[in-house]
């Protein structure tokens, strides 16, 4: 059914719906409902995220402004993007190096690790998962008003010469590598799993969503937060050497996630005051002693 769904829709649904299958396959029936009300927000949350951003770059105002992040980058750091400058230092079209498989596979793991890491969440710590779940919907929503605000394109999708000693354009280095691995495989799995709208630059989801993850997880103790930091700086740096995003765009991301996090703590928190003062507040109102069980009198505390 998954498989005649997406191809006669959308073949990203056979991705989302193939996470789905295996999630309901591992947990045990006894959690089954939990599990629902959790996964169903989770995985209509992305659904239409993704969406949504597929129509970002469909607006008269994303070819007015698709270069204006370019340009803000290449002013800041005097006028050469530092994607050309890592590519320079550090690739090689004819050697590939174990480095740009390392980073290639870290781009790639945005499609597994965030999701494994929210259904460990929810099975471990729930408060947990329901404040990741509210800080990843601040997030995405406020990377989908930046998506429609600044429609930018990506370095490896610049339209003009770079001028550069080092190199004329952006290479994406993604495409060899997958070339070497498996062409024919990338394309399947990138058509599955892969993005609704390429050219959505600013900000950086892939950066937000991974650093999002270092926030949950350092509650787990020193070395998770430690793995997971490096984890998402792997990804920022990866995503600037591969030609995937600007500087601009992971810094962005980073601030989205980070205001996510806080902001979902803040919410959660002002929810749980307000249900404990209704409890507070029901807690002194006891049964009339001899008197009708509909009526009630203010409890009174010993020493009042």
């Amino acid at each position: 059914m998954l498989i005649v769904v997406s191809l006669f829709s959308n073949r990203g649904f056979l991705g989302w719906g193939l996470l789905a299958l295996v999630g309901v396959m591992i947990f045990p029936r006894s959690h089954a409902k939990s599990f629902i009300a959790a996964i169903v927000p989770y995985a209509t949350l992305w659904f239409v995220f993704t969406f949504l951003r597929s129509l970002a770059d469909e607006t008269t105002w994303a070819k007015r402004v698709n270069l204006r992040v370019s340009e803000l980058e290449r002013w800041l750091f005097g006028g050469e993007l530092p994607t050309i400058r890592l590519q320079d230092a550090l690739f090689n079209k004819d050697h590939i190096h174990v480095w740009d498989y390392y980073f290639v596979f870290v781009h790639w793991s945005y499609f597994l690790v965030p999701h494994a890491v929210a259904l460990w969440l929810w099975w471990k710590h729930r408060d947990r998962f329901w404040r990741f779940l509210l800080a990843l919907t601040i997030l995405l929503s406020l990377g989908l008003g930046l998506y429609f605000a600044i429609p930018s394109n990506p370095p490896w999708m610049a339209p003009d010469v770079i001028n550069s000693p080092g190199a004329p354009t952006v290479w994406r280095i993604m495409e060899p590598i997958a070339k070497q691995i498996g062409g024919g495989l990338y394309q399947a799995g990138y058509k599955i799993v892969g993005e609704s709208n390429p050219i959505a630059a600013m900000p950086s989801i892939h950066f937000a969503v991974t650093f999002l993850l270092f926030w949950p997880m350092r509650l787990q103790g020193r070395r998770w937060g430690l793995l997971f930091f490096f984890y998402a700086a792997s990804m920022g740096f990866g995503l600037v050497y591969l030609g995937e995003h600007y500087v601009v765009d992971v810094t962005m991301g980073g601030i989205v996630a980070t205001v996510g996090w806080f902001a979902a703590g803040a919410i959660l928190r002002r929810v749980e005051a307000r249900r404990a003062a209704r409890e507070l507040a029901a807690a002194h109102v006891s049964p009339r002693p001899g008197g009708d069980p509909g009526s009630a009198t203010p409890a009174v505390a010993p020493g009042d």
